[in-house]
């Protein structure tokens, strides 16, 4: 059995392309921002997960990794647990002014630590989108080498043994933000002609339609991670999960045992994702929020094309246990039943759409589960 159905283009089907020529070019995913009402609370969760406390006061929480990044994590107090948005940075001080001049934003001096200047944009549901040039950079915190494991024509320890310390895993980065959007089109074509993002897979309907989008930041030949962002059809306007990278499948698996020793619900994993091919563990914050920790993912170039492929279970993972269904949510909150029901009636399509993911993603993915 294959566990990979790419889509086969043909009359009827929608390829996504590059933006030919977008605003600027993003050059780093710097930090996701929540809504908080327990900033402890929040702290305890991260340091178990493996962040680290930059910059704390009443109202602002800023965490960080072992990078240079002088925080990868804000959380602000506020009523209610959400999703604020997510922070970008351009490699030049003129993307600032070229954005703030598109959008009818100005460009303003950046708060917590790092400084530098800012961009404040929305993106077309709504997510505050940060845009950050001259932040200073933090000094990078140690990390423990990769464990080295020996293979059967390859012995590199010898006379040594694998021992690594019952403690959180050190997140060396804010890897990707998979964010759920009930416009797909017009959010991705957002994200693709104003940062210059790279489809790098392409999840597909059977029909061909896209559905949702792997994307990457175009560095040209310099490689870079096969996605920062994903952007998805969903119900409403939310970020999934944040993602975070690890040393290795052993952080990974660490991280696990100290999560469960902490009485955290789990979410998903330990597995290898397919598209990605992240090895990855996914757990929920006090207020439900999937974070997941990863190793060892794929890196392209600005050369490579896109990929296009059937939207099921089946294309999330190649290994490990299959998707939980409570890892979707797919609850029909007031909110929720409200953007379903504007969307039936004005856009039959986009609704048709919404419900054969919804079949497509129900389905056990492999025989022996079914």
């Amino acid at each position: 059995m294959s566990l990979q159905t790419t889509v086969k283009h043909g009359p009827g089907s929608i390829e996504l392309p590059r933006g030919p020529s977008p605003l600027v070019k993003a050059h780093e995913l710097l930090f996701a921002h929540f809504e908080r009402p327990d900033l402890d609370k929040a702290e305890a969760y991260l340091c178990d997960f493996g962040l680290v406390r930059a910059e704390k006061s009443d109202n602002e929480l800023f965490m960080r990794g072992a990078g240079p990044k002088p925080y990868i994590y804000r959380i602000t107090r506020g009523p209610r647990a959400r999703f604020l948005g997510l922070g970008l940075s351009v490699s030049e001080a003129e993307n600032l002014e070229t954005l703030a001049k598109a959008f009818g934003s100005r460009v303003e001096c950046a708060g917590g630590p790092g400084g530098g200047f800012v961009v404040r944009l929305r993106d077309p549901q709504g997510i505050e989108v940060e845009v950050l040039h001259g932040m200073t950079p933090s000094t990078p915190l140690p990390v423990r080498p990769p464990i080295q494991h020996n293979a059967p024509t390859h012995i590199v320890r010898v006379n040594d043994t694998q021992r690594p310390k019952f403690e959180p895993p050190q997140v060396t980065k804010l890897g990707h933000l998979v964010l759920e959007t009930p416009d797909f089109d017009r959010s991705v074509r957002w994200y693709i002609d104003t940062f210059g993002f790279i489809p790098s897979d392409v999840m597909c309907l059977p029909d061909g339609t896209p559905i949702g989008s792997f994307m990457r930041l175009d560095r040209g030949a310099e490689p870079t991670d096969h996605h920062t962002l994903f952007v998805s059809t969903g119900l409403e306007s939310k970020v999934d999960h944040v993602a975070f990278e690890v040393i290795d499948l052993d952080a990974v698996e660490m991280g696990q045992q100290v999560m469960m020793a902490n009485s955290y619900r789990h979410a998903w994993g330990v597995g290898r994702h397919l598209l990605g091919s992240q090895i990855f563990d996914y757990w929920r914050d006090p207020w439900g929020q999937k974070h997941e920790h990863y190793a060892d993912g794929d890196l392209f170039d600005a050369d490579q094309p896109p990929g296009y492929h059937l939207m099921d279970r089946e294309g999330l993972y190649q290994w490990g246990p299959d998707l939980p269904d409570d890892f979707i949510d797919a609850r029909l909150t007031a909110r929720r039943l409200w953007n379903l029901l504007k969307i039936a009636a004005n856009d039959r399509a986009r609704f048709r759409r919404m419900l054969a993911l919804k079949d497509s993603l129900s389905r056990p993915s492999r025989k022996w589960q079914r």
